[in-house]
């Protein structure tokens, strides 16, 4: 298979995700993403709720196949699935989790708009022309 990347663009593209990797957020991510998947209750509960997805699936499936009792059982696993749901999105490790990946996001969204700018000589425009003077034309 034939190389894209010269030598020098690879080493240039090790130094950034050597920089990267000694940046704060990195080691944040990669501290929430461990204590994420070490936590038993979280885990617990995700999957339950997943469970309760595929059992409200099931319950639809036989009330289209004229099962008139499922009604009840349906709004019961709903009822279910939207506690789950709250206790999940509010648990610490899970905030800490999405917190940490926002944070990384945002760091490697920048570096990919930056290399984008380097290379077009434009920035990417966030649909509010001010960020770019009216130059994107979108």
């Amino acid at each position: 298979m034939e190389e894209i990347l010269t030598q020098e663009m690879k080493d240039t593209i090790a130094a950034l995700g050597t920089l990267i990797k000694a940046d704060p957020r990195h080691a944040a991510i990669q501290a929430a993403i461990a204590e994420y998947e070490r936590c038993e209750e979280l885990n617990g509960m995700i999957a339950e709720y997943n469970t309760q997805q595929n059992l409200l699936s099931d319950a639809f499936a036989k009330t289209q196949e004229g099962d008139e009792n499922g009604e009840e059982l349906r709004d019961t696993i709903q009822n279910r699935i939207d506690q789950l749901y709250d206790e999940i999105t509010n648990h610490p490790v899970y905030t800490a989790y999405v917190d940490a990946k926002n944070a990384f996001d945002a760091l490697t969204n920048e570096v990919y708009a930056e290399l984008q700018f380097v290379i077009t000589g434009s920035r990417p425009c966030s649909h509010d022309c001010s960020s770019c003077g009216g130059s994107c034309q979108h």
